[in-house]
């Protein structure tokens, strides 16, 4: 008599089959996170301390109500720690990753004992930008810039604010570049001031003002025409010193401005027995 073994076969198959499937679901709940979910009314443990093995996730896609909120009178409303990652995390797609508020103290606030408190990073845009004034919208930040500061109230408002009782309120430090650089369309680029016993402006290495330079007075000629390539007003003042001897009585008389061509002429007492520069500068 022949013996049938499809059967045998069909029943190994689907043993095998199913010892399969149990491993990969235990495989699958002992590596990855289990999901549980909870309709609206569920209960919510508060009070004591708890220790989970997976995450707790607490969402609301429906409405734009606020999903989680903490509040207390003098504690902390949501405190995070973590030994080396991440004590809190803030994400957003088009809105702010993290938002802080306060009516008399400090929105967000960074302290550490040995980095930085507030740490801003970006690849190409602003990493930290602080603004005063009260905005329709966030204006346009700058690209490439390290920290930005705006205020836009009055003629007495700062973007940025640098104080020290002993130190350098300030200090700005470049490689190749400049280390402070101001800029001002019709105002002042830089203004400098100090009591009546201190130093409004102290200079350590050479000084190059765009203001200033020279030109070559020919020998025997009485004077030299001197285009500086800036506005002249009736209040600029022109400084001349000649830089050799000119030879016999060859010394600065006067220097004539004209506004209107925005020129100068430096005049000598005498016409120089050799041909002689003279350095100029330009005051206001």
């Amino acid at each position: 008599m022949a013996i049938d073994t499809t059967v045998t076969r069909s029943r190994r198959a689907l043993l095998a089959a199913a010892g399969g499937g149990l491993a990969a679901l235990a495989a699958r709940a002992l590596g990855a996170p289990t999901v549980t979910r909870a309709a609206d009314g569920a209960i919510v443990k508060v009070g004591g301390s708890f220790t989970g093995t997976s995450t707790t996730r607490i969402s609301d896609h429906a409405n734009p109500a606020t999903v989680f909120w903490a509040d207390t009178v003098e504690g902390l409303g949501i405190l995070g720690t973590s030994e080396t990652g991440n004590g809190v995390v803030g994400d957003s797609v088009a809105g702010a990753g993290v938002f802080g508020h306060s009516s008399e103290h400090a929105g967000v606030e960074g302290s550490c004992e040995g980095s930085a408190g507030v740490l801003g990073h970006t690849i190409e845009g602003t990493g930290v930008f602080g603004y005063s004034g009260s905005p329709v919208t966030v204006p346009a930040i700058p690209a490439k810039t390290g920290v930005y500061g705006r205020a836009t109230q009055d003629g007495g408002s700062r973007g940025v604010h640098g104080y020290s009782t002993a130190g350098r309120g300030v200090y700005g430090q470049a490689t190749s570049g400049w280390g402070v650089y101001g800029y001002a369309g019709s105002g002042v680029g830089g203004h400098f001031a100090a009591g009546s016993t201190g130093t409004a402006l102290r200079v350590d290495g050479r000084v190059r003002f765009s203001t200033a330079g020279s030109a070559t007075i020919p020998a025997g000629a009485y004077s030299v025409p001197v285009t500086p390539g800036l506005d002249l007003t009736a209040s600029s003042l022109v400084l001349a010193t000649l830089q050799a001897n000119g030879g016999g009585s060859c010394a600065v008389e006067r220097v004539e401005i004209d506004t209107a061509a925005n020129t100068f002429r430096v005049h000598v007492t005498a016409p120089p027995t050799v041909a002689v520069r003279v350095a100029w500068f330009v005051i206001g």
